[in-house]
């Protein structure tokens, strides 16, 4: 289940195979955020800054394809009550390849179960936390000390 300013929705909204993207029978969850690519974390300090994110209202972070990104609940101005676009001959060309994947195939929010787009997703805190904990022990072991090539003595 997705929850968007208090409306709840049960994903997928469509269930059967689709060739095009069913936006005419989509509440248009794609126009309800912005998402923004940030710098892959790497160090704890890059965590906190994801932390920081995670701490404001309506802020996702999700990973997809091994890239990392903030997301913004925040309805787009040109979204009309019937869910249609206000200015679809003139929306901006990220709107237009919206749905579809490399291959064509049909990929956005309606026809996906609630997170399956992405590798990852963290709503809170404490999820970034616990992930941060696998990460930095498959980094650094038990004993916190960088996992590396061992050097050869001479």
């Amino acid at each position: 289940m997705l929850e968007i300013a208090g409306v709840v929705y049960e994903l997928p909204l469509v269930k059967e195979e689709v060739d095009e993207p069913p936006c005419h029978r989509c509440p248009a969850i794609c126009c309800q955020y912005f998402a923004l690519e940030i710098d892959k974390p790497k160090s704890k300090s890059d965590f906190d800054q994801i932390r920081w994110y995670l701490m404001h209202e309506n802020t996702h972070v999700f990973v997809d394809e091994g890239a990392w990104y903030v997301q913004v609940w925040n309805r787009c101005q040109n979204l009309l009550p019937d869910h249609r676009c206000g200015i679809y001959e003139t929306r901006p060309e990220i709107c237009r390849g919206y749905g579809m994947d490399e291959e064509g195939l049909v990929n956005c929010h309606a026809v996906a179960e609630e997170d399956e787009e992405y590798e990852s997703v963290f709503k809170s805190p404490e999820q970034l936390e616990h992930f941060y904990q696998k990460w930095y022990k498959k980094r650094y072991g038990k004993n916190g000390k960088k996992k590396g090539k061992k050097k050869k003595r001479k």
